[in-house]
């Protein structure tokens, strides 16, 4: 009765077990299949944890995103994943401070099985985002050190880039106006006034520029060549004109219009006169002793013999219009008590040996003044085969018209072992290029020398080449006022260095390089004493470029290089005496200047003005890192810098934290 009336329902339970079985199955599958998404998801959070902070150490010593992404690829390629399952970029940082970060989202499908049963989908997307703060804290690539003044300052258009690298002062940074522009990654001051946003220009790739009130270190204070600059500068200071004993004895010899006897021709020594000239034999290795020389016509003297010495008491004079010859013999040593005078176009000419050489005495003959070793004047030529090792109780003096082969003084020239110390005349210079070309060969070989007691200047339109050395002692100053090659090695300047501080420039066809030269310094260190200044614009300086100096390179030496590299990366060390607040100034025409290297003025303003141009751009490696008590750029200058200065190895490196 009651089945009748309840209706048969055995079947029914059957029919809801199998309902419930079903839930229990797919509840299950979700509880199973959703723990193993959350051991997956786990898994590509490590991983793009590893990927973001490897793609950002990369990014921040390269500045390369593209080597930023691709360590992150490799990174988790090396977790098993493919380049498909991560996207990578950099971002502004989700902390908000004003930093970039690296970004990096890792994505893997999980494969549904018995949860099939409650969807249609044949797998579930499990993602994970990273992100890898890259903290801007390393010292930047233009930095103002001192704590007063006006730190970096900019006014009359003038425009200042740091694309990947942070610009720094101790003061403030000033822009004056919206006009002037600083493009940079970020800006760090310490001073009272925030720098005006409307002049801050973010590069390309940087969504802001970080500005933060912080104090910037000292990136060179430790740095064992700026610390020792001191006791460069008090061992150049201590340069003296070397002695050089004056031989006595012999007669003096004219070369006229008939044969030479003997004597006044040494012993060892016979002249043949034929067709209005003379050749000169001497045998052995002497000494052969003369007195003066003069020339009357054109005479050669000749020696087989290796090892011959050659006294000369008096003034060798190749007397207005004739030539010269000296054909010594190999490893000859010439001591020349009296100097030497080429003149009118005269010509004189010394195979390789050992000079030693006097003073002339005739004043009117060298600038006016005494104690010049050697005089070159007109259109004639003074040439010193090489190697050669020099030694000179005063001055060189030229004042010769033309540029080779024309007119030139050449000093080994073409050589590399050659050796020079070089006095001072009385109007305190080692070398005064008046006129024409000075060449001096490299002085590369071990134990050669390139010292100077006094200055060395030159005047507009003249060439002069230096030699490579590993050291470059000069007692006074550098002042160029035509095309001047600096060969690689340090400088030790007790005094300033200066192109164009008064007038001149670039100079076309100059012998050393073939093409315009105004100033080239390659693999160079300058270190300068400021010692003495010189009026660069409106400031005393120790560093000038200007007038009409638009091709000026200047690159430090690298690691690799031959001469010069215990001053790697180093270009220019200023005064470091905290008394010493001379200027490096790059004033009206320095519309070129490329450097590569840390220029560093810790004492003294940078001052860029006239219009005049700075920038790193010399070469692909090329980072130039400014540095000066203030750095300032008036009236349309501008200055560059390439370095990746957020965290490069120039800048001494900042950090990277996951922050997210």
């Amino acid at each position: 009765m009651l089945r009748r009336l309840f209706g048969e329902n055995r079947g029914a339970i059957s029919i809801l077990s199998a309902i419930a079985f079903v839930a229990v199955i797919g509840v299950s599958a979700l509880a199973v299949e959703f723990g193993y998404s959350l051991l997956q998801r786990t898994e590509n959070q490590r991983t793009a944890d590893l990927a973001a902070y490897g793609g950002a150490l990369v990014y921040n010593s390269t500045g390369s995103t593209t080597s930023a992404n691709g360590a992150v690829s490799n990174i988790v390629a090396l977790n098993g994943l493919t380049s498909s399952n991560a996207t990578s970029a950099i971002v502004s940082s989700p902390t908000g401070d004003g930093n970039q970060a690296m970004q990096v989202t890792v994505t893997t499908s999980v494969p549904l099985n018995l949860a099939r049963v409650l969807t249609s989908s044949a797998s579930l997307s499990v993602g994970a985002t990273s992100y890898a703060e890259i903290k801007s804290d390393a010292p930047g690539c233009v930095i103002a050190l001192s704590g007063s003044g006006t730190g970096v300052a900019l006014t009359g258009g003038a425009t200042l880039s740091a694309d990947d690298c942070a610009v720094d002062s101790n003061a403030a940074v000033t822009t004056h106006a919206c006009s002037n522009t600083i493009t940079t990654e970020a800006v760090n001051y310490n001073s009272s006034t925030a720098p005006s946003s409307c002049s801050l220009a973010a590069p390309s790739g940087t969504p802001s520029v970080r500005v933060s009130k912080t104090t910037t270190t000292d990136p060179l204070a430790g740095n064992s060549e700026v610390t020792g600059a001191t006791s460069r500068i008090s061992s150049v200071s201590a340069i003296t004109s070397p002695s050089v004993t004056s031989p006595s004895g012999g007669s003096g010899v004219s070369f006229g219009s008939s044969k030479v006897n003997t004597p006044p021709l040494p012993t060892g020594c016979t002249d043949v006169y034929a067709s209005s000239a003379h050749t000169v034999t001497c045998t052995g290795t002497g000494p052969f002793n003369f007195g003066s020389m003069t020339g009357g016509t054109t005479a050669t003297i000749n020696n087989s013999s290796s090892g011959a010495t050659y006294n000369f008491s008096g003034l060798i004079d190749t007397n207005t219009s004739n030539t010269l010859t000296f054909n010594g013999g190999s490893n000859a040593t010439y001591n020349m008590g009296g100097g030497i005078y080429a003149h009118g176009s005269g010509s004189m000419s010394f195979s390789g040996g050992t000079f030693n050489i006097g003073t002339v005495t005739t004043t009117s003959n060298c600038n006016s003044t005494s104690n010049y070793s050697i005089c070159l004047k007109g259109s004639g030529s003074l040439t010193f085969g090489g190697p050669s090792a020099f030694t000179l109780a005063g001055g060189i003096y030229q004042n010769a018209s033309g540029m080779p082969p024309s007119a030139a003084l050449n000093l080994g020239y073409g050589s590399t072992t050659n050796s020079f110390s070089i006095g001072v005349a009385n109007d305190n210079y080692s070398l005064n290029n008046a006129n024409g070309a000075t060449l001096f060969g490299d002085a590369s070989g071990t134990g050669d020398l390139f010292q100077m007691a006094g200055s060395m200047t030159t005047s507009g339109g003249t060439c002069v080449a230096v030699s490579a050395a590993a050291e470059h002692d000069i007692n006074g100053s550098i002042s160029a006022a035509g095309g001047i090659v600096l060969g690689s090695g340090i400088y030790t300047v007790n005094g300033y260095v200066a192109a164009g501080n008064g007038s001149g420039g670039d100079v076309s066809g100059c012998p050393t390089t073939g093409t315009t030269t105004g100033l080239t310094a390659l693999g160079v260190t300058l270190v300068i004493s400021g010692a003495s200044t010189v009026s660069c614009g409106s400031t005393a300086s120790a560093f000038c470029l200007g007038a009409g100096f638009s091709t000026v390179k200047l690159t430090a030496p690298t690691s690799s290089s031959a001469l010069g590299s215990s001053t790697a990366g180093l270009a220019v060390i200023g005064p470091q005496s905290s008394s010493n607040t001379a200027t490096a100034a790059f004033t009206t025409g320095a519309t070129n200047t490329q450097i590569s290297g840390a220029f560093y003025f810790p004492n003294g303003a940078v001052t860029m003005s006239g219009a005049a141009t700075l920038s790193d751009s010399v070469d692909a490696s090329a980072c130039l890192m400014l540095i000066g008590s203030q750095v300032t750029l008036s009236n349309g200058s501008a200055a560059g810098s390439t370095c990746v200065g957020l965290g490069s190895a120039t800048t001494g490196g900042g950090t990277v934290a996951l922050v997210q």
